[in-house]
């Protein structure tokens, strides 16, 4: 957990007095944060125990990038491929978005300036339906999909799992962690292999040449050719545990991306993760082929 707070000391210190201050008056930790916007021109916010707080202290373009230049270790350089994707993993697999504005060399984007507001997302351990995935996993045969909007909890909850899988004799698991958000650290005496920093594409080939996996795992499909990448993995006998963005199973099924792994029949369970009553409750479908 202390690797995972280590990104709070890049925030302007106003800021992180605010946080603390909240924080203490609503009886909760800073622990319980699982996500902090930090815009130049907008609202600050944070995420404490599911709930949106707007934060009242302003802060200025020059805070913001100094605070990105605190996360990268005082070397932009060093995260420009990350940075040129819109995004920065820092310490305890915290995942910081940014926005700014696009910079392009010869129609290829190459990175992002005059950066104006980054997303922090905060592991917060194990996931609130844990217990229902554990289920699912349990009848799911050819493999399982996690869904649902944005920011509610799906990485969180692909975590968990993976430490469940691993934890079963009979299971080798290899996550193919390209935006290096998995700790090795949270897998101690588990059967999982984390393939971090690897396009997906390689790290699924080198999974399947060199760790012999039973689970392969991809966390948030976006694209078709992603899709039909995870094909090879789908056809030689490598359970798929996946993640990917739709806010109801409607949704899910029209995702083009999707649609060739739906067509080889790689899920035959789907779990839709949404906020009821103020929590996060655990939909599970088995799909008919």
């Amino acid at each position: 957990m202390e690797e995972k707070m280590s990104c709070f000391k890049a925030l302007p210190s106003s800021l992180m007095f605010e946080i603390e201050r909240l924080c203490k008056s609503r009886g909760r930790c800073v622990s319980d944060i699982s996500e902090i916007r930090l815009r130049s021109f907008g609202k600050n916010s944070i995420k404490l125990s599911g709930e949106k707080i707007n934060l009242y202290k302003e802060v200025r373009q020059e805070d913001v990038e100094a605070c990105l230049l605190s996360i990268c270790k005082g070397s932009l350089y060093t995260y420009r491929d990350s940075i040129a994707e819109g995004y920065v993993t820092c310490e305890g697999g915290v995942r910081v978005g940014i926005s700014g504005t696009a910079r392009y060399d010869s129609g290829k984007l190459v990175g992002i300036g005059d950066i104006n507001s980054l997303v922090f997302r905060i592991p917060t351990g194990k996931s609130d339906v844990y217990e229902e995935l554990r289920q699912a996993w349990t009848i799911s045969k050819s493999g399982m999909l996690i869904y649902s909007p944005p920011g509610i909890g799906k990485t969180t909850a692909l975590r968990s799992l993976v430490g469940y899988i691993g934890g079963i004799g009979s299971e080798e698991v290899a996550v193919i962690d390209e935006r290096c958000e998995f700790l090795s650290s949270d897998y101690k005496n588990l059967s999982v292999d984390i393939l971090r920093g690897y396009k997906r594409s390689l790290g699924m080939q080198i999974a399947l040449r060199s760790m012999s996996p039973s689970v392969m795992v991809i966390d948030e499909i976006g694209r078709e050719d992603e899709s039909r990448e995870l094909l090879d993995s789908v056809n030689s006998g490598v359970r798929m545990l996946a993640t990917a963005h739709a806010g109801s199973y409607d949704e899910l099924l029209k995702r083009k991306c999707l649609a060739p792994l739906f067509m080889a029949e790689a899920f035959d369970v789907v779990v839709g993760i949404f906020i009821e009553g103020g929590r996060r409750v655990a939909k599970i479908e088995e799909l008919v082929h």
